[in-house]
């Protein structure tokens, strides 16, 4: 007897302990062999109710490793600052230690940088995200203040390195504190043309989540907003399994499981398009995505398409919304007698031609 795909109705929010239950008694009971996958089926979605984001605001010629729209986890590379050579050849004449603060002015229409010496104090609480006014203070002693109205978007340790190069006049470098070669450069230290005088510096994601870019004039800023995991098929555990009177009488006995789904008391088998779709959204199984020579814009809401790529190839379904700007479209499918909506590229679906 082969094994067959099955859905179990149980009651919401209890779909791990049903899956955990499950997993349990067959062991004890010696089952394994009439029981594959067991799988409820989750997507990532943005999580609005979480406040916390990271930003990054890089330097346009930043070599970035994500896309946008794209989900990254924890300790992935987000972007790479190229390293920084000598101009020209000199003598290092001053080291010091500086915050560099980008403030991004109200409407975002352009940024403005401050620098200002460790040794002022710099004040506590002022991190990305700040607002700030004109006059607001950035040092302890009063001496550094903002000058516009904004945002506080980026705040970095760097070095300001002066070298005085051999026309005596000096060139200003402010290099990132973790990546200066501080071990090979002192004050007094002689400086060749082409000297590499700090490493690539990457930045990591924090934790897990959704990646969002926007471009300035002169630099870009990555955020990631975190996700969480919404069951795309609340009350619905799928389990892959040989019906035997011994496996319909487990399943039926698990606590908070209402029934295996039916049609007149007959269990209904998932069709193959349904276990792909099962498959493919939990990394089971791997599909190649097709190119889409022209994205098609003149949807209508209501209107029935056809999904021709991802999970969801295959299936038709009804257009419950769209946005052009994210090239977006939220389709209804109707999957296990239920329907879903789900979201999908534009470039996901094609016109029904009758």
């Amino acid at each position: 007897m082969r094994k067959e795909w099955y859905v179990l109705q149980v009651y919401s929010g209890m779909e791990n302990k049903v899956k955990e239950t499950l997993e349990e008694r067959m062991k004890n009971l010696g089952y394994e062999k009439y029981f594959g996958k067991i799988i409820i089926p989750e997507v990532d979605e943005l999580n609005y109710s979480n406040r916390r984001v990271q930003k990054i605001y890089i330097e346009k010629e930043a070599q970035v490793f994500v896309k946008k729209g794209k989900d990254v986890k924890k300790g992935d590379i987000l972007a790479r600052e190229p390293e920084i050579f000598a101009k020209s050849s000199g003598k290092i004449v001053d080291i010091k230690n500086f915050r560099k603060i980008i403030v991004e002015t109200e409407g975002k229409k352009y940024s403005k940088t401050f620098l200002i010496p460790e040794s002022a104090g710099l004040l506590a609480g002022l991190k990305s995200g700040k607002k700030v006014r004109s006059d607001t203070p950035f040092s302890k002693n009063l001496e550094y203040k903002s000058d516009v109205d904004g945002e506080i978007v980026s705040v970095e340790k760097v070095k300001r390195v002066v070298i005085e190069n051999e026309s005596k006049e000096n060139d200003i470098y402010l290099l990132p504190r973790e990546t200066f070669i501080h071990e090979k450069f002192k004050v007094g230290s002689k400086i060749q043309i082409g000297d590499k005088l700090c490493e690539p510096k990457e930045y990591k994601a924090k934790f897990s989540g959704r990646i969002d870019i926007r471009e300035t004039p002169f630099h870009k800023e990555i955020k990631i907003i975190k996700t969480k995991k919404k069951n795309l098929f609340p009350g619905y555990v799928f389990v892959e399994m040989m019906y035997t009177k011994e496996t319909e009488k487990l399943v039926n006995n698990l606590p908070y499981v209402s029934t295996i789904l039916n049609i007149g008391g007959k269990p209904v088998k998932l069709n193959k398009n349904e276990v792909r779709v099962v498959l493919r959204l939990m990394g089971e199984e791997a599909y190649q995505k097709r190119q889409v020579r022209e994205i098609r814009t003149d949807f209508e809401v209501g209107e029935h398409v056809k999904i021709i790529n991802g999970p969801f190839e295959y299936f038709t379904g009804k257009i419950k919304d769209y946005d052009l700007e994210k090239q977006e479209v939220q389709v209804v499918v109707t999957m296990f007698g239920r329907e879903t909506t789900v979201t999908l590229s534009l470039g996901e679906i094609e016109k029904i031609i009758d």
